[in-house]
């Protein structure tokens, strides 16, 4: 099972050589990948969202931008006719999340840094939360798209 080199892995399904077993696993991994790298630096961190409201809104925010870029994912898959959409947006989501949760964390302790170092209101960690969830999401299916769009020939 690769979880990294997305080109492979596009390639595989696109022939149909990942069975539904390794299918299953590249999905259970995203969704823990996802859930937990997400939170676990605020936990070890000690911060955590203060307003409610906002928090919300970028859930709110994260889910108009998750249909969307399905939506895309689905279009760029119909127009290729190789591996079915959930199969794409399953498998590939796994190498796709890794990296975005490396880039998410190195991300994370910069900001942190900076904020302790400037002793930031702790509503700038409101907005910092307000605006990285949906932007991850964005990036996963943007990132997703590019892969099928170079690989589904």
């Amino acid at each position: 099972m690769d979880i990294w080199n997305t080109d492979v892995i596009a390639t595989k399904l696109a022939k149909d050589e990942i069975d539904q077993k390794q299918k299953t696993v590249y999905y259970v991994a995203c969704f823990y990948l996802q859930v937990i790298g997400t939170v676990m630096p605020m936990l070890i961190l000690g911060y955590s969202y203060s307003i409610n409201l906002f928090t919300f809104a970028s859930y709110v925010i994260t889910v108009a931008v998750f249909h969307l870029g399905a939506l895309k994912v689905y279009r760029a898959c119909a127009n290729h006719k190789k591996a079915s959409v959930l199969d794409t947006l399953v498998v590939l989501g796994l190498p796709i999340s890794i990296k975005i949760q490396i880039g998410y964390w190195l991300t994370y302790f910069f900001i942190t840094y900076i904020l302790n170092v400037i002793q930031a209101s702790p509503y700038a960690w409101v907005i910092y939360g307000f605006i990285t969830m949906p932007i991850m999401v964005w990036l996963q299916f943007q990132l997703i798209k590019r892969a099928v769009d170079k690989n589904y020939v």
